[in-house]
């Protein structure tokens, strides 16, 4: 009996080691996605930032089986567009401010 609770132990702590070495890769390979998704500049990576966020959590709430939460993230990336597509048309709209 306590031969098994101490390989039971050993089991334990393998496993838990193996699950935060998951845990950082998962955390490197999303770092580096999010380095590849971000184009260069700073106006650019305004603009994708939010969007590779978003599709990011779409996915993953797609693997996880959490469709309506998928589908709240996609209407948001769609507000979120024409949001920034009319704010863009505004803006063009008044024409260049002239410095007082």
């Amino acid at each position: 009996m306590n031969r098994e609770l101490h390989r039971l132990a050993a089991r334990k702590q393998v496993l838990l080691a193996e699950l935060q070495l998951q845990r950082m890769q998962i955390t490197l390979y999303a770092s580096d996605a999010r380095d590849a998704l971000r184009p260069a500049g700073l106006i650019g990576g305004a603009v994708a930032r939010p969007a590779a966020a978003m599709a990011l959590v779409d996915t993953i709430a797609r693997l996880l089986g959490w469709h309506r939460v998928a589908r709240i993230v996609r209407l948001g990336a769609i507000a979120l567009t024409a949001f920034r597509i009319a704010n863009l048309w505004r803006v063009r709209q008044r024409g260049p401010s002239s410095p007082s």
